[in-house]
């Protein structure tokens, strides 16, 4: 353990009545401290008004000098505002209010510590959401301006396990802005030729939106859409909250709860979705919405990694849809059953149904479901290496969601072409075809969509040398999949993290990476990112020169990927066996697996992989004494 330690103050504010968070801030500072930050030279300081001392002068005038003192401020409100400062004279209309204004100062100010202010909104119950009292109304004021002004970071938590996850990341954030040598928070803000495995993260595999209830009285919900369209969320979720309040509609629940999503709540999106179910069993003619009901649980489930409950509640629906004869609901549910057996690495199942749900949406002249056939399609081929069939489905859905101007489907369609052309290592093209799609999912503010460019980028700049730039956007992908929950995402963000740390030689944090990204592969049975995870620890492995652990982790690797056949993974690890072939001096073995990479390399057509199996074959030419021996 260091003897010295780097100190940052974190100082929390907020009203009464989160007695219970506060607690849990100073826990989880305390249990980062020790997992985290102190071995690693920095010890973070839970204050707040508990810890000022008593003196002479105003009670506030002393609790702002600790603000003043301190690093970053935490802001935490719910449904009370606060009471009056102790002073007639005062500006401010509560102590919160003037502690996040003297924070705010020193934020701005040069010769002041404060490097990040940020904002935590406690979810308040839609009871009491849709008729809001002077308190409430007050603490909604404000967030909206945080909307309005976006210059400091601000998250809605329903849990205080998750109020506990988004203050983590922040500390992880801020550590890491210390190690880096960088201003933490943005305050004006010889070697082998192993290759890692980072993958596709495509925009067909499980990226689907919850569906939209069969609408009776749209008239409830459709100011609370314009408003969210608007980006103005905080008086759209007090008009969705209006529109369940009293009321036993399941399809304003479902209204409410796909605004959730999108916005990232799925804890509460999920309670919703539970609720519309159990009002839906109990009428007759709610039906339909009973089925979408069970498809947008399934969609919770699936996010959460839990597959076999999503799959149980996508063929709810899909009984449900079947038996009323809905076949827009079955053409859906064939969509969702897909995505479950891709994220499973059943390829053919996966097309069976994305087939059977074209086949439904063509004889119905649903362009839209159309377009997310093709785009599920094009996955299926660009995992099985068809670049060209991929190419093709994926041009289909774009030109089908431009003409309907469905910028959703549209940012789906660029993000997959972006992967195409990464494969065939066409980095501008790529690039340019990811920023198309970050640019519309950051408009409609589609978080998922959002994580899944950011990595894609990150793979791109990764391939390119810029680390930094890399970095940057795969901890951005990190931190919106921690802030959605979604298993899988983090466990690809971990892995390209450690391929990051690994070209950088730290071996160490870069083994660590791998092993966060197979353990959660591990728990949801995803066999491509296992996969993936087995051949960049034998990177690491084979870095430290223990070739016996790292070609059995080449060789698990290529076990799973032969099983899938998934040709760049294939391809990779006969190259990587190959570099361990060569470093124990077998030239025979360097051939036989250069020959295998190179054959699978041109059978995908990957121009990067061509190379690198070219170079270790030329390799061998370059010592033909050695071979003769």
């Amino acid at each position: 353990m260091p003897t010295n330690l780097t100190c940052f103050r974190i100082f929390i504010a907020s009203p009464g009545g989160l007695g219970e968070e506060r607690r849990a801030f100073r826990d989880e500072i305390q249990d980062y401290n020790d997992s985290e930050a102190i071995h690693r030279g920095v010890l973070f300081q839970p204050f707040g008004w508990e810890d000022t001392l008593g003196g002479v002068g105003r009670p506030q005038s002393i609790i702002n000098e600790d603000v003043r003192s301190s690093d970053f401020f935490v802001l935490l409100l719910w449904n009370r505002w606060g009471s009056a400062p102790d002073v007639k004279s005062s500006r401010f209309t509560s102590g919160t209010e003037e502690e996040y204004h003297v924070a705010l100062e020193c934020y701005e100010a040069t010769d002041r510590p404060m490097r990040q202010l940020v904002m935590l909104f406690k979810a308040v119950d839609p009871q009491q959401l849709s008729d809001p009292g002077p308190q409430l109304e007050s603490v909604l004021k404000f967030k909206q301006e945080m909307e309005e002004e976006k210059t400091h970071l601000f998250h809605t938590f329903d849990t205080i396990a998750r109020f506990q996850q988004l203050l983590r990341a922040h500390l992880a954030a801020w550590l890491r802005g210390w190690e880096n040598d960088s201003d933490i928070g943005g305050k004006s803000p010889p070697e082998l030729d192993i290759v890692g495995d980072t993958g596709f993260v495509g925009d067909g595999d499980g990226d689907e939106r919850p569906e939209a209830p069969e609408p009776v009285d749209t008239s409830l919900t459709a100011k609370a859409w314009a408003l969210a369209d608007e980006g103005r969320l905080t008086e759209a979720e007090v008009e969705f909250a209006r529109a369940i309040v009293g009321r036993q509609q399941p399809e304003a629940l479902m209204s409410y709860g796909q605004f959730l999503y999108r916005v990232g709540r799925l804890d509460q999106a999920r309670v919703l979705f539970e609720r519309a179910i159990e009002i839906a069993e109990d009428q007759s003619d709610q039906q339909f919405t009973l089925a979408s009901a069970y498809g947008n649980l399934g969609l919770m489930l699936q996010i959460r990694g839990d597959l076999h409950g999503a799959e149980k509640m996508y063929r709810t629906s899909l009984e449900i849809n079947e038996t009323l004869g809905h076949r827009e609901g079955m053409a859906s549910a064939y969509v969702k059953l897909g995505n479950v057996l891709q994220i499973r690495e059943d390829l053919e199942g996966a097309e069976q149904m994305y087939r059977k749900s074209l086949e439904v949406d063509e004889k119905l002249g649903r362009l839209e479901g159309g377009a997310e056939a093709y785009r599920n399609l094009g996955t299926v081929l660009l995992l099985r290496g068809n670049l060209d069939g991929a190419k093709q489905m994926y041009r289909k859905s774009l030109e089908i969601n431009e003409q309907m101007g469905n910028l959703e489907g549209m940012a789906k369609a660029y993000g997959n072409l972006g992967l195409v052309l990464r494969a065939r290592d066409n980095l501008d093209e790529a690039e340019q075809m990811h920023r198309k799609s970050l640019e519309i999912n950051e408009r409609l503010g589609h978080l998922e969509g959002m994580a899944k460019t950011y990595l894609n980028l990150g793979n791109v700049l990764q391939i390119r040398g810029d680390l930094e730039g890399a970095e940057q956007m795969y901890r951005k992908s990190l931190e919106v999949d921690q802030k959605l929950g979604r298993l899988e995402g983090m466990a690809m963000a971990y892995g390209n993290l450690g391929v990051v740390l690994q070209t950088r030689h730290d071996l160490e944090g870069a083994e660590q990476m791998h092993r966060k990204q197979l353990e959660i592969d591990e728990k949801l049975g995803r066999l491509e990112g296992m996969a993936n995870s087995y051949g960049n620890l034998g990177n690491v492995l084979l870095l430290r020169g223990n070739l016996d652990e790292a070609e059995q982790m080449y060789r698990k690797s290529l076990e799973i990927f032969e099983k899938l056949g998934r040709l760049e993974g294939m391809a990779i690890a006969y190259l990587n066996i190959g570099f361990v072939m060569k470093s124990r001096g077998d030239l025979d073995g360097v051939e036989e697996m250069s020959r295998k990479s190179l054959a699978t390399a041109e059978r995908m057509g990957s121009p990067s992989l061509i190379t690198k199996a070219k170079s270790l074959l030329n390799s061998l030419q370059k010592t033909p004494s050695d071979k003769q021996k």
